[in-house]
């Protein structure tokens, strides 16, 4: 197994197995490891992909099936921002895309991530300031298309 940390997103990858696993198998063998990371009050959500649903963001209190826009129980996106299901679907189909990945809580009252590395401020997941890119440029250029902004 290797984790890795960038700010407040954990990357699991069970490299006892060739190919990144599906939701069904990793709950066949490893039951406790799903129900243990969501029920931890550092995490906000998983994403893991299921042979059945796809791509599937798990919270404490619900599952978001991405895939076919559906929640069942509390939506673990909620606190995100509107466009987290549109990075979750995205990362998904990456090819290096974690067996596993772990987002960090978002504490919205103070504006804070959890990271799971020691450094100042957050970057990598969902939540948070981070969650609102900016572009410096030249007062004279007009932009002003938010349509097709991933932001």
């Amino acid at each position: 197994m290797i984790v890795l940390a960038s700010g407040n997103l954990g990357l699991i990858y069970l490299t006892q197995w060739a190919t990144r696993l599906n939701y069904e198998t990793i709950k066949e063998l490893f039951p406790e490891l799903i129900p243990g990371l969501v029920q931890h009050e550092g995490i906000g959500f998983i994403l893991v992909n299921s042979s059945e649903h796809g791509a599937l963001a798990i919270g404490e209190k619900g599952v978001y099936y991405l895939d076919e826009n559906k929640i069942e129980g509390k939506n673990p996106l909620e606190a995100f921002g509107p466009n987290a299901r549109k990075h979750l679907l995205r990362t998904n189909k990456f090819e290096y895309v974690p067996d596993i990945l772990v987002n960090s809580m978002y504490d919205k009252h103070n504006d804070e991530v959890a990271a799971f590395e020691e450094l100042v401020g957050s970057h990598g997941g969902l939540g948070g300031t981070q969650n609102k890119p900016f572009i410096m440029y030249p007062s004279d250029w007009k932009i002003n298309d938010e349509k097709n902004c991933w932001c």
